[in-house]
């Protein structure tokens, strides 16, 4: 796995919450998309760390977008939860990886890197709530095939 799961709990939050700006509670959310409550909830306080969450306190309190979903780019959430440098390094865990030493999969590497990264800076949670959207439909076309959803 690239990332750590805390990244992907953090990109499934982001594209879950309500666009309208109203706030939604950890507990809430967590239990929505069927999340640890207590490790969203810390990751929720690292996105609103990094201003792409803001948290209210209190009995209508709750966490919301700090902007609009499709001005939030799945480059900005890695680095808030992974930090700067999460795709640097050795894809082999050597210490001294470089072009001028190299381990042997150092170029391959350096592509693939290099293919991510510029994914994540044109990738918005816009984009992935799109997705999630289209999923969810291609999943109950399905079972209406099979004969097991109900019509709405």
């Amino acid at each position: 796995m690239l990332f750590h799961t805390a990244t992907g709990y953090a990109l499934r939050a982001l594209a879950a919450l309500p666009e309208d700006g109203s706030h939604c509670l950890s507990k809430d959310l967590a239990a929505q998309l069927d999340l640890p409550a207590p490790y969203l909830a810390k990751i929720l306080q690292s996105l609103a760390q990094a201003s792409l969450l803001e948290s209210v306190r209190g009995p209508k309190g709750g966490f919301r977008l700090s902007r609009p979903a499709h001005r939030i780019t799945v480059g900005e959430v890695v680095v808030a939860i992974e930090g700067p440098k999460s795709l640097d390094g050795c894809v082999m865990g050597f210490p001294v990886c470089s072009s001028e030493h190299p381990c042997p999969l150092h170029e391959a590497w350096t592509a693939v890197k290099s293919q991510v990264a510029s994914s994540m800076t044109e990738a918005t949670i816009r984009d992935l709530q799109l997705m999630d959207l289209r999923h969810m439909r291609q999943s109950e076309q399905r079972l209406r095939l099979k004969g097991l959803a109900h019509p709405h």
